[in-house]
């Protein structure tokens, strides 16, 4: 399915014995690219039982041999010590829940196959790529679901080679960079996990010296084009066609925000570049560091980069024309300071935990993608359909459990079903933030009246309620937007003028997520009822130094003049 801001994740089993050995991995499928998965999942029986291992950041069932879940398990355990070799601790976001992931074995229906729309990707071609050193056999794509605060990554290992010591998978890190807050940048993330980004094909090397982290080099717009500069960096002499000089944007424009069209594909490409030049090329690495997270603060300008790194934007330009030839030929290694990991425990999973897990998969799954997917859409629903009712009959209160069944119900369009569970959740304290935003959402619909006026229209218990669930919510996980959008409603229909205190947590929102601009219309609407146009006119300002696309712009943009609405 499409993932819906999600990344496609890598799983890789790799084999060294020629790691110089040149490799296109299979494609990973686009950000708008549908995969569809098999939906129906069989209830485990006695002779082969779901699994369930956990550890630090994630939840794992599986089906697969035992050898090759445990070393998935090691796996992630060395991924997250990959990513402090990258960057430091504070540039990885927070999960409020840890990252689920299953893992089947099935083979694929007759006739089916494993290709570009399936769950996994198995296709290798040795051959004339431009990807170096990755070195690896085999590629999947399992395919990654999420809600905000609770993401699902399944794939079908129906031929993993379970025997294998080296094992390089990574179902987290885009999640954890997108969802750190303040956000970063458009041009940081696609530079680290966008299509041509430093850390997409990157894999985990065991090593008698220990483990490495592997960055292949860089791509160039098009593996055709990569390799020619790559035929051309090899020649010492200079015969040959004249040396390409290529179409570089520049770097303001870089930083602005995403490209469209053309110029889209030099974007990303040149996105990767500076992220790499400025960890690996510049010999500033902290500087540039410094400057990445001053950009969550204040939009990037030649002023700031100047600040941090000594220099312009002119002068970076030329070094990364001056790098590039090197960055499309040489792979990056990087020593991982890390222990052996521990085997992770590993038992069989109770049946709310398969519920839960399985049951929320086929939820997001199920969401509504149009028409042309409606079958699909219902064989997911039908799923966690089975899969709740047979835990409820068994019943199970489990809160995560409870959380997740309502949050399904919701879906489903059953209101007092989904509200009794989330209540009974959020009473438990489950850890679930979507769960108490729901719940206030629910709550805040049942207290308006038909006729919503503005200021006045709740009652102070009701107000209460719902505030005391998001401010759970918000310290569960401040990174969930759309808690700030139901406190924002909220605080619209207020039973009396919103104090200055009431106002602090959407402003703190603004700092969290300086480029969301809907959340900077919202609270700016907000600002202009509450007869402060000033203030408004300011939130709208400062989003629009920040807006890093073009519907950004437009919509802030339109935003009416600064005129004072009357509060009830």
């Amino acid at each position: 399915m499409s993932r819906g801001g999600c990344h496609p994740l890598r799983w890789a089993v790799l084999a060294w014995a020629l790691p110089a050995l040149p490799a296109r991995p299979a494609s990973a499928p686009d950000r708008g690219e549908v995969t569809m998965m098999d939906p129906v999942f069989v209830e485990a029986s006695a002779g082969n039982p779901w699994r369930y291992i956990a550890g630090p950041g994630f939840e794992i069932i599986s089906r697969c041999p035992e050898a090759f879940n445990e070393a998935y398990a090691r796996s992630l355990q060395r991924e997250a010590a990959a990513r402090l070799a990258l960057l430091p601790a504070g540039f990885w976001g927070q999960l409020a829940s840890p990252i689920k992931i299953v893992l089947y074995n099935r083979p694929p229906e007759p006739g089916q196959g494993v290709g570009a729309s399936s769950p996994i990707d198995l296709a290798w071609e040795p051959g004339d790529g431009a990807l170096l050193d990755s070195g690896s056999l085999e590629f999947a794509h399992p395919v990654t679901v999420g809600d905000g605060d609770t993401f699902i990554n399944c794939g079908n290992y129906w031929n993993t080679q379970s025997e294998t010591g080296d094992l390089s998978v990574d179902p987290g890190s885009a999640l954890l960079l997108e969802n750190r807050v303040p956000r970063f940048p458009a041009w940081f993330i696609a530079g680290l996990v966008g299509p041509r980004g430093l850390y997409v094909n990157h894999v985990v090397r065991s090593g008698p010296l220990g483990d490495s982290l592997v960055l292949p080099n860089a791509v160039w717009v098009s593996y055709a084009e990569t390799v020619a500069m790559q035929d051309e960096a090899r020649r010492k002499d200079g015969a040959g066609a004249p040396r390409r000089r290529p179409a570089l944007l520049a770097l303001d424009e870089l930083l602005r925000g995403s490209a469209s069209g053309d110029e889209r594909e030099t974007w990303n490409a040149e996105a990767a570049l500076f992220v790499r030049w400025g960890l690996f090329a510049s010999g500033q690495r902290q500087a540039f560091l410094d400057f990445v997270d001053a950009t969550t603060r204040e939009p990037a300008s030649e002023a700031l980069f100047r600040e941090h790194l000594g220099m312009g934007f002119d002068a970076a330009a030329r070094g990364l024309e001056g790098y590039l030839p090197a960055a499309v030929s040489e792979a990056i290694s990087v020593p991982i300071d890390a222990a052996q990991p521990d085997v992770p425990e590993v038992r069989d999973a109770m049946s709310s935990e398969v519920a839960r897990i399985i049951g929320d998969w086929g939820r997001m799954e199920g969401r509504d993608l149009g028409p042309q997917y409606a079958e699909f859409r219902r064989q997911c629903l039908d799923q966690a359909d089975q899969q709740f009712e047979r835990a409820i009959a068994r019943r199970a209160n489990d809160p995560l459990f409870l959380a997740a069944y309502g949050l399904y119900r919701l879906q489903a369009g059953e209101e007092t079903k989904a509200f009794e569970a989330l209540d009974a959740a959020t009473r438990a304290g489950v850890v679930r933030p979507r769960a108490y935003v729901e719940l206030a959402r629910l709550r805040l619909e049942r207290a308006l009246p038909a006729v919503q006026q503005g200021i006045g229209d709740l009652g102070e218990p009701e107000f209460e309620g719902i505030l005391g669930l998001l401010t759970t919510a918000r310290l569960q996980m401040p990174a969930l937007v759309g808690t700030y959008h139901v406190l924002a409603q909220t605080l619209e229909h207020a039973p009396r003028i919103p104090a200055p205190e009431d106002m602090a947590a959407l402003d703190t929102a603004l700092r969290l997520f300086p480029r969301d601009a809907r959340l900077a219309y919202r609270v700016a609407t907000l600002y202009q009822r509450l007869g402060d146009p000033a203030k408004a006119s300011s939130v709208i300002a400062r989003a629009s130094a920040f807006a890093d696309s073009a519907q950004a712009r437009a919509l802030l943009a339109s935003f009416p003049a600064a005129r004072s609405l009357p509060a009830r």
